[in-house]
């Protein structure tokens, strides 16, 4: 089948349009025969809607052909607006005047139901980044039906809107696009903690598991075992076994609500395809999802591993560590300390921080931290591991070292500088240690009060604690663009850098 014959890269967007319009105009003909051929039987009929909608394979491993000569097109739901018009302009994608209307308009009925409209033909053929929102829960039905139309739809012939556009589909007067190939990137994944499952039991109208992190404490049994107990106030008692009900680990399928292929054309089919790409066997454009800095991986890749998508997990903390080591403020490898507030960041972030700073083994710390009930407990001790795998406790620090804390994300930020007081606790001599904070997502709640309450903690500790963050949440770091002691770190080179390699 033989593609749209597009204008050059570069050419007028009019210009582009027309011939796109112009491609589907020139299938009339191509309708007639369809239709004609489908009418000849009833098997033959059956056998022709069998081969439009056939699919060799969930979707296709390479970008259609117009992606070789195309810039991108970015769209984003209106809460990552600012970061879409940001990567735009570092991919060089081409921007639209406000006059002639925006590529994806994602409005409501009156009934607040959605309302959404794209921009076919700036779409059709193209490779799309799409910047999806996950904090914006009244945004998730729109950005994924967005999404399934992304990897396919109709575009109904010029003469059905005669009637109104409802003719086109039994009669087989349209066509069929889609994008070339789809990126959805993730700068912040809001379910990223519900990755598994626990069996949770009712007693006495009250929720309770077998994890040891839900008991309020553990006591020691007579034979020497450990015994999970009941808290006082009961809200937690023994675990059950046996216990009916489950979470539901949300994390895990709303990444296969992401990663779902697109529909097949209504029957009887498209009379032509848009993009120059297959009708049979049915060419669906390849997906990627793009995490940063997700919190569990492992869970969420493989839970997706039957769909064909291309699942793509990036850290952002290497990134922040070659940019920290080039400021003029930078202590040097021998004075410069990295700190993580829990065993589970260090395992996550030890190689980087060895292969982008250089440091020596004792100068990674962590803090051995425990969850018990809702509370959180921790030694007041730092460790690092010795060569041989063993822990070794550090016991001071000198006023001229300066510390650097890492984490992915944060509710309060109690645990961030909880560990900024605990090291400067360990400080021997006269001064004041200087801190360093990173932490990848500032989750805050969401909550304008709970970003407040963070910052005042940031001021307690004094000028010589800096805060860094990146804008992955703006609807919280968007509050800290005025605060002496904070820096946010825009996040669009760091994805055009992903997106273009």
């Amino acid at each position: 089948m033989r593609g749209t014959a597009y204008p050059p890269p570069g050419g007028n967007t009019v210009l582009r349009v027309t011939a796109l319009e112009e491609e589907v105009a020139q299938q009339s003909i191509r309708i007639a025969q369809l239709e004609a051929t489908c009418g000849v039987g009833s098997d033959k009929k059956k056998e022709e809607q069998s081969r439009v909608l056939s699919t060799s394979e969930q979707r296709a491993s390479a970008p259609g052909v117009v992606a070789r000569w195309t810039k991108p097109v970015v769209i984003a739901a209106p809460g990552l607006e600012d970061l879409r018009a940001r990567l735009a302009k570092r991919l060089g994608c081409e921007e639209f005047a406000e006059e002639l209307g925006p590529t994806v308009s994602l409005e409501r009925f009156k009934s607040n139901d959605p309302n959404l409209k794209f921009n076919w033909a700036r779409i059709v053929g193209r490779r799309i980044v799409f910047l999806f929102d996950t904090v914006d829960q009244n945004r998730l039905f729109e950005q994924l039906s967005l999404l399934q139309a992304l990897q396919g739809f109709a575009v109904p012939d010029a003469e059905d809107c005669n009637a109104a556009w409802k003719g086109y589909v039994t009669a087989g007067a349209y066509s069929w696009g889609r994008a070339s190939h789809i990126t959805v990137v993730l700068p912040w994944y809001r379910p990223c903690q519900m990755e598994r499952t626990s069996r949770w039991h009712v007693r006495d109208g009250k929720w309770t598991n077998g994890d040891h992190r839900c008991f309020a404490m553990v006591q020691a049994m007579p034979n020497g075992e450990d015994q999970q107990v009941a808290r006082a106030d009961g809200k937690w008692t023994n675990g059950d076994p046996e216990g009916q009900w489950l979470d539901v680990p949300t994390a895990q399928y709303f990444a296969r609500l992401l990663s779902t292929p697109g529909s097949v054309p209504p029957l009887p089919g498209p009379s032509a395809s848009l993009d120059g790409m297959p009708l049979s066997p049915l060419w669906r454009p390849p997906l990627e999802l793009l995490f940063v800095e997700l919190h569990e991986e492992l869970p969420i890749s493989h839970s997706v591993s039957d769909l064909g998508a291309t699942i793509r997990m990036e850290r952002f903390v290497p990134y922040f560590l070659e940019r920290f080591k080039k400021a003029d403020e930078y202590a040097g490898p021998a004075n410069t300390f990295v700190l993580f507030p829990d065993l589970g960041a260090f395992k996550r972030n030890n190689e980087s921080v060895l292969q982008h700073l250089k440091l020596d083994g004792d100068h990674i710390l962590y803090i051995k931290k425990t969850r018990v009930g809702e509370s959180v407990s921790r030694e007041e001790k730092l460790f690092y591991v010795q060569g041989n795998g063993e822990d070794c406790e550090l016991t001071s620090l000198s006023p001229k070292n300066h510390i650097l804390i890492i984490d992915d994300f944060t509710n309060s930020g109690s645990t961030l500088f909880g560990a900024a007081n605990l090291a400067r606790k360990m400080v021997e001599g006269e001064g004041m240690i200087s801190v360093s904070i990173f932490v990848a997502h500032l989750v805050a709640a969401y909550d304008p009060k709970t970003v407040s309450g963070l910052v005042q903690k940031l001021r307690d500790l004094g000028p010589s604690c800096r805060f860094f963050t990146t804008n992955t949440i703006p609807v919280t770091t968007d509050l800290l663009k005025d605060e002496a002691q904070v820096e946010v770190l825009d996040i669009s080179d760091f994805i055009a850098d992903l997106v273009m390699n």
